[in-house]
């Protein structure tokens, strides 16, 4: 078996191959692929936003290469709940490899058929049937059945897969809520596991978190508690797919006697989504869609105000900091306001929220936020309901996933204490195949690994940014940039004194670089004389002056970085500009 796997055809018909091309050691972009007697059945698409080390870069999305290679054996697509880091890729995939059914909850159906889901930026029209839970559906030779899960939006689930390669038992993201919404289908869960689970593969997100996660309920009295007693408008900043959120604050606002305005297209489209599949109680009489104009023309006090804002496209605290720093295009902020940010906090954004927060309060603006304070709860179990699962599912195999690196490793670890053996636990990469027999299942095995790495997307560019181009973004932001412009005559001669200029560099004001600009002339004009004496180029017809550009330009490059990494320790971006004069 080779380690590298480009094709179907390479893996042995009769083995259940399981594949996570996204959602391994990173938050977000989940997707698997599950193959079986030459059928590739996709389970969840989602998308993820990057860091700050990928400058320029809008989006992560899901590898296609091994798909598309082999997309006449793809049987189908099944979403397991609505959030982007499990939906936000359909469009792009559907862009990319033909799809025979996508199927759904129905949640996730109304908001694929309102447009919730536009950040590859493609209006790709994807038919997706909705589901019964608890029904048997089949695409190729597997047999698939949605169990009602929790998360923080309605119409979460779990996934049974079923062939004659075993049987898996997906979580998908969820948590074990107790207090608002629908009860997770423990009972249904419990029948499978007695039924015999070959492979669990299980959210490890909160799994640092000890006990369980808080109930959204929680939360529901919190909002109440504040939209009661704040003496301006009330503000909340949440994620536009919370839904159950989104629930709470209808009637903390209905209760308090505040209007409701919706900030954001995406926020209002998830809202009549979620309204239409049966899971939002939308109050019109307290609600004025999306209107500042209304609030003004109404003369509503602020004390009978309440924004909800949100996007979909990004982390909510780029909208909070729109906010903040008034670049939010409908939202500004007064003296007396209350903001709520109902959301978590990233990883790395920490440093960012307290800049934020310094803000806020230099602006007499109250800013109520995280856990600690009651206005946000973890959408994903904690250490003891992902013991429970556990014990419900009993599998033969325990793959942790959904999770950075560390929560896959530490779900690993409590799986182990929990009495999984450590030989059935594999804490897979992106890209890694895992085969599975059900008659040996000791032999289960990483066999090999596929093409994973996330394509880079930027609306601007298009799709597939290169990782080049991101490391010169990565350079600009650091070290700025050197330009360095060249007058020619059609024979190569200089006709002027080269110019140089520096820009968004660290180094500008230091002593060495105002000795190394002062003979940075001198040793472009060497640059020049010594491509010209080594008979590099030569600006005749024959060779074509595009060639000969090139070729100076690449000797002058090299001759002023090196001196400007030699002198200063820096490495900016250098720049050649060759204009020639035709006599």
């Amino acid at each position: 078996m080779p380690d590298y796997i480009t094709s179907i055809d390479q893996l042995d018909e009769d083995t259940l191959h399981l594949v996570p091309l996204g959602g391994q050691s990173e938050l977000g972009q989940v997707i698997w692929a599950f193959i079986y007697q030459s059928s590739i059945l996709l389970v969840d698409a989602g998308a993820t936003y990057p860091q700050k080390e990928l400058p320029g870069v809008d989006l992560l999305l899901p590898n296609t290469n091994f798909l598309e290679a082999n997309q006449k054996h793809i049987v189908g697509l099944a979403l397991t709940n609505g959030h982007e880091e499990h939906v936000g890729a359909v469009a792009y995939l559907a862009t990319h490899v033909q799809i025979p059914r996508v199927m759904a909850p129905p949640q996730v159906v109304s908001m694929i058929g309102q447009g919730c889901y536009k950040l590859y930026g493609e209006d790709t029209r994807v038919n997706a049937e909705a589901i019964q839970y608890r029904n048997d559906y089949r695409l190729g030779p597997f047999y698939l059945e949605w169990i009602r899960s929790n998360n923080a939006i309605a119409d979460a689930s779990c996934l049974k897969i079923s062939c004659p390669g075993g049987v898996v038992l997906y979580t998908s993201g969820f948590k074990i809520e107790q207090g608002t919404g629908e009860m997770i289908d423990l009972h249904r869960l419990s029948a499978i596991g007695d039924n015999g689970v070959d492979i669990l593969i299980s959210d490890s997100s909160n799994v640092e978190a000890p006990g369980y996660s808080p109930s959204e309920h929680t939360v529901e009295s919190r909002l109440h508690k504040i939209a009661q007693e704040a003496a301006g408008r009330v503000i909340v900043v949440m994620p536009a797919t919370n839904t159950y959120r989104l629930n709470a604050l209808y009637a903390a606002a209905a209760q308090s006697g505040r209007k409701l305005i919706l900030s954001g297209e995406t926020l209002q489209k998830v809202a009549l989504s979620t309204a239409m599949a049966g899971h939002l109680a939308m109050d019109t009489a307290n609600a004025i869609g999306s209107s500042f104009t209304e609030v003004k023309s109404r003369s509503i006090p602020d004390k009978g105000v309440m924004v909800v804002a949100s996007s979909i496209e990004c982390d909510p605290i780029r909208i909070l900091e729109d906010i903040t720093y008034d670049e939010h295009p409908e939202i500004h902020l007064q003296a007396g306001d209350t903001i709520v940010f109902s959301s978590d906090i990233m990883p790395g954004e920490l440093r960012h929220m307290a800049n934020v927060l310094d803000r806020l309060l230099s602006r007499h603006v109250d800013c109520i936020y995280a856990v600690r304070n009651g206005v946000n709860v973890s959408k994903h179990a904690a250490q003891e309901e992902l013991k429970c699962m556990l014990n419900v599912a009993k599998p033969a195999i325990f793959v942790p996933a959904i999770g950075e690196g560390r929560h896959i490793a530490r779900h690993a670890e409590l799986a182990r204490h929990y009495g999984i053996n450590p030989g059935a636990i594999f804490t897979m990469r992106n890209g890694q195949c895992l085969a599975y027999k059900p008659f040996d299942p000791t032999d289960a095995d990483i066999i090999g690994e596929i093409e994973s790495a996330p394509v880079l997307f930027n609306r601007d560019q298009g799709e597939r940014v290169t990782t080049s181009s991101v490391n010169e973004r990565r350079s600009l932001s650091l070290e700025g940039i050197l330009t360095v412009g060249l007058t020619v005559d059609q024979s190569g001669n200089l006709l002027a004194e080269p110019d140089i200029k520096c820009g968004a560099s660290g180094f500008q004001l230091s002593r060495q670089w105002e000795e190394l600009s002062g003979e940075m002339p001198e040793i472009v004009k060497e640059a020049v004389d010594r491509a010209f004496s080594r008979a590099l180029i030569s600006f005749d017809r024959e060779q074509g002056m595009i060639d000969a550009h090139t070729a100076l330009r690449s000797v002058v490059r090299e001759s002023v970085v090196k001196a400007v990494r030699s002198r200063l320790s820096a490495k900016p971006t250098v720049q050649v500009i060759v204009h020639q004069v035709d006599k």
